[in-house]
């Protein structure tokens, strides 16, 4: 007997056929649920509800999307079923529902399936594949499903083979890493959430994801930089330039949220990067980049302070030397390429500092 044969409320509508097939939702043990904030009704939140009631508006209503959210566990059943329900389905002109809206499946370091809607009246939806990468010699594999990078979640819920076990996930190689930045940072314009470049990181480093993107909205805000301050993490990375309103705003903004972290975490690995599309998009040479030599002031003051857990990314490095302006969407958001791209440049320095 399952709790939905005697409670109503548990059952998951669903148009799969298959006999075998028993619904779970994603709260439940040992399912483990990592990039969210804690939340006493089971929200889907990236910052901590507290903390959304007195911060901007636009924060508040950034943090309900789910970007760096991802349930992970370890399973020995033959196939696996998401069925998803959104709040509501925004189209954008640049970003596929499959990114902004869809979830995509891994078994190990494997994409299985993604999953999204088809249309913006799409509020439920669900998909089943079955798994043919190898298992452990146990029989088990393990299971990261990767959230709407873009969207709210309202529910969730996991379908597994009846007969099958279910075990909590290896734990992560290394602790918290938390990104923060705008838009870019957020995973815009990724076709599907494991290619944002955050979680392509998270993937081959094997860190916990925390995901704080805010798109358009990475102004360096005193809360949001106590809030990071306050996280346990193993590297924080400061992908934060491009939104800052003016030079002042960068230049009030930027080195005291270092410090910030610093006070509190006197050792914790942290890179700062600039602006990957200085270039393409505001038509602004490298020697000539006043944003770059802001952040690269705070970079070098820490330096000269004998901070040794400091690290710099020129952002102009990250798409490469070569067809840059296919990295992108728009000359400004990373497409697939321009992810794939970013983690390459990322990965060797945040691999360093982790070790």
């Amino acid at each position: 007997m399952h709790i939905s044969d005697i409670d109503k409320n548990f059952k998951i509508e669903s148009k799969i056929e298959n006999d075998n097939l028993i619904w779970l939702d994603c709260h439940t043990q040992p399912f483990v649920l990592t990039g969210l904030a804690a939340d006493v009704e089971g929200r889907f939140l990236r910052l901590p509800a507290e903390l959304m009631e007195r911060t901007r508006p636009d924060l508040a209503w950034l943090a309900k999307q789910t970007s760096g959210a991802r349930l992970r566990f370890r399973t020995d059943s033959p196939f696996i079923a998401l069925n998803a329900t959104l709040p509501s389905v925004d189209l954008m002109c640049h970003m596929p529902l499959t990114g902004s809206s869809g979830f995509d499946v891994y078994s190990g370091k494997s994409m299985v399936m993604f999953m999204a809607p088809v249309t913006i009246t799409t509020l439920q939806f669900e998909k089943l594949a079955w798994l043919s990468q190898p298992a452990d010699d146990d029989g088990f594999r393990d299971i990261t499903i990767n959230f709407p990078l873009y969207n709210r979640v309202t529910s969730l819920a996991i379908g597994l083979s009846k007969d099958s076990a279910i075990l909590p996930p290896k734990p992560t190689a290394y602790g918290k890493v938390v990104f923060y930045g705008s838009s870019i940072t957020q995973g815009g314009v990724a076709s599907r959430p494991g290619n944002n470049y955050a979680n392509i990181l998270a993937k081959n480093l094997d860190f916990e994801l925390i995901n704080l993107g805010f798109s358009g909205n990475a102004f360096g805000d005193s809360e949001i930089a106590d809030y990071i301050a306050s996280i346990p993490m193993a590297a924080f990375v400061m992908d934060y330039d491009f939104n800052s309103r003016s030079l002042d705003e960068l230049r009030a903004t930027h080195e005291p949220l270092y410090r910030k972290v610093r006070a509190t975490q006197p050792n914790v690995p942290i890179i700062m990067i600039t602006n990957p599309v200085p270039d393409i998009y505001c038509h602004i040479k490298d020697d000539e980049n006043p944003r770059l030599d802001i952040i690269y002031a705070t970079y070098q003051k820490a330096l000269a302070e004998g901070d040794k857990n400091v690290r710099f990314i020129n952002g102009l490095t990250l798409f490469g030397k070569t067809e840059r302006d296919t990295c992108t969407v728009d000359n400004l958001h990373p497409n697939d390429l321009g992810f794939f791209r970013m983690a390459e440049a990322v990965y060797p320095v945040l691999r360093e500092v982790l070790r």
